[in-house]
């Protein structure tokens, strides 16, 4: 596995948001976030990506400027919230230290920014009693069989956990930082039905989370022995009903000391 960089995002820009949901997902993101927001206050959304989400909580009258890495994203943003968008690294913000009140990030730590390197830099930014929203995209695994073999994949492809982003994890990492995990917020189950053949096709090559997740060639035969397995299932052309949570976690900046 290989951290995907800018590159790897300017690439895949064009069908980002369709290959997510588009703004109907969006909207969803957005409806849990706003009410854990202060709509008093400014948010920044880091990893701001298309501005898909952070257009949608402008929308809920919220005032929200965004940092992302890929320029190519950005050019997206920009046609839905204008100047307000920058790149910007989430591991080396161009924000001033405690300057800011409240912070979101969807659909980020999994895809390749040392959430150690992130959760530091959101540490500095926020003011003491400040709060960082976190969307997490693999936060809560689908338990069945295509997300047995699935996940077993994504272990073996990542046995250092730096795309890891559920609560048991990033509450860790976050605690370690000076941002206590508050918990989850805003969970919404999610159905969808998918074959295992149509789950082998999508990865396939190495093609994990449409791109965002870069495979090595040589963990290539990884991936291959997962498609075979999915395809050995029973019925690999029938559709599975499939059962997920989206969720927000809340972490909040401890006071400084000393």
């Amino acid at each position: 596995m290989s951290t995907a960089g800018p590159a790897a995002f300017d690439a895949i820009a064009p069908t980002y948001d369709a290959s997510r949901g588009g703004t109907a997902r969006a909207a969803v993101f957005a409806e849990q976030l706003a009410p854990l927001l202060d709509p008093a206050e400014p948010v920044l959304d880091i990893g701001v990506g298309t501005g898909i989400v952070a257009a949608e909580l402008t929308a809920r009258g919220h005032r929200v400027c965004g940092v992302d890495l890929s320029p190519g994203m950005l050019a997206h943003a920009r046609e839905r919230l204008g100047a307000r968008v920058a790149v910007g690294d989430a591991t080396r913000l161009p924000v001033r230290t405690g300057s800011v009140a409240q912070a979101v990030s969807t659909w980020l730590l999994h895809a390749g920014p040392d959430p150690r390197a992130v959760f530091t830099e959101v540490a500095r930014v926020l003011r003491p009693g400040g709060r960082y929203l976190v969307v997490p995209a693999r936060g809560m695994r689908p338990g069945d069989d295509i997300g047995r073999i699935v996940s077993d994949l994504e272990d073996r492809l990542d046995p250092d956990r730096t795309r890891r982003d559920d609560p048991e994890h990033l509450s860790l990492v976050a605690g370690a930082r000076g941002l206590r995990y508050e918990g989850t917020a805003s969970e919404r189950p999610t159905v969808f039905r998918v074959s295992p053949e149509a789950m082998a096709r999508s990865i396939e090559g190495g093609r994990l989370f449409t791109g965002a997740w870069q495979v090595r060639e040589e963990d290539l035969p990884l991936v291959a022995e997962a498609c075979a397995r999915l395809r050995a299932l029973p019925d690999p052309e029938l559709p599975r009903v499939r059962e997920m949570a989206d969720f927000v976690m809340v972490f909040r900046r401890t006071p400084r000391t000393g």
